[in-house]
């Protein structure tokens, strides 16, 4: 575990990866995102409102991706029932027997993206608890967002907790946080792997895949508010939805993993949220990226010591 270093803190960072110029992507998904592109250029001139507006639906819709073949042994494992949260039916696994941890993936993913990490959480004792948040995986829906996924995440750890962990994954983090902070959810330890630290940034990364302008950007934000502005009973504002600032209602110990190569969330902002919160331990990897961090005995064995210590 590590203090945030500060001598890097200023240092010159890979800008994050642009997903959908990754000529790995089928020829298809590229022209669509290159048409997608150039109408949201002319609607931010001629119609900046109505640009926003349409932002707003991509911005919700989460991509679709297959279970790959390494997932498919821990999900067929799994004891699988769905809960119905808010008229959505939300498919939840769980696996081993003890106190429970409850897994919270990232956008596009699903529950048993944690695979490595599962069956060591099983052998240490615990029981595991892993859910497909709305519009993923085996849960039904079409579009979702942080505000929408935190309820999900609060009300899957009433039904299977008292929780002893949480262990999240990039925007798994922020809905997270979001339980914590606006809804009462308490977990005794929190481990967050990849989290971005400010909603701004995420925002300006989208704006900047699709080519919105600032007028556009500003008519999107708007139009949240509009639309889920009293998701919680009472208004809120895009500053209060940052990790950096939700992280601060935490109460329980913090565990931030993060590696130091990842070109989608930077390292720096896992250094931002361990000035947020001062007493959060922080592990570095190297080489992994976003992504193959999931898959890394390093975390793994980090995560699984930090739930286990007392």
């Amino acid at each position: 575990m590590t203090k945030p270093d500060v001598s890097t803190q200023h240092r010159q960072e890979t800008p994050p990866q642009n997903p959908f110029t990754n000529h790995r992507l089928p020829i298809g998904l590229r022209l669509w995102f290159s048409a997608t592109r150039a109408l949201f250029k002319v609607l931010g001139v001629v119609a900046p409102g109505l640009a926003g507006k349409l932002a707003l639906r991509f911005f919700m819709t989460p991509p679709h991706f297959g279970t790959p073949r390494r997932e498919q042994s821990v999900r067929d494992s799994a004891d699988l029932h769905f809960q119905e949260i808010s008229g959505r039916q939300i498919a939840v696994r769980s696996w081993g027997k003890g106190p429970s941890i409850l897994l919270s993936h990232g956008w596009g993913g699903r529950g048993t993206q944690f695979f490595s990490f599962i069956q060591p959480l099983v052998d240490a004792g615990f029981r595991v608890v892993a859910f497909d948040a709305p519009a993923h995986g085996d849960s039904s829906g079409k579009r979702t967002n942080m505000l929408d996924v935190s309820g999900v995440v609060a009300a899957v750890a009433e039904q299977e907790g008292p929780l002893h962990a949480l262990v999240c994954h990039s925007f798994g983090c922020g809905t997270s946080l979001l339980a914590i902070d606006r809804l009462g959810l308490a977990p005794g330890k929190l481990v967050l792997i990849s989290c971005f630290a400010d909603i701004f940034w995420t925002v300006e990364q989208f704006g900047a895949a699709f080519a919105l302008n600032q007028k556009s950007l500003a008519a999107m934000r708007d139009e949240a508010e509009k639309r889920y502005g009293h998701a919680y009973g009472e208004p809120w504002r895009w500053p209060q939805l940052s990790p950096q600032n939700t992280i601060k209602s935490v109460s329980g110990d913090i565990l931030l993993i993060h590696d130091r190569d990842d070109h989608e969330v930077p390292y720096s902002h896992a250094e931002q949220l361990q000035l947020a919160a001062p007493g959060a331990e922080l592990f570095t990897t190297r080489r992994l990226g976003h992504r193959k961090i999931l898959m890394s005995k390093k975390a793994v064995t980090a995560c699984v010591t930090f739930v286990s210590a007392s």
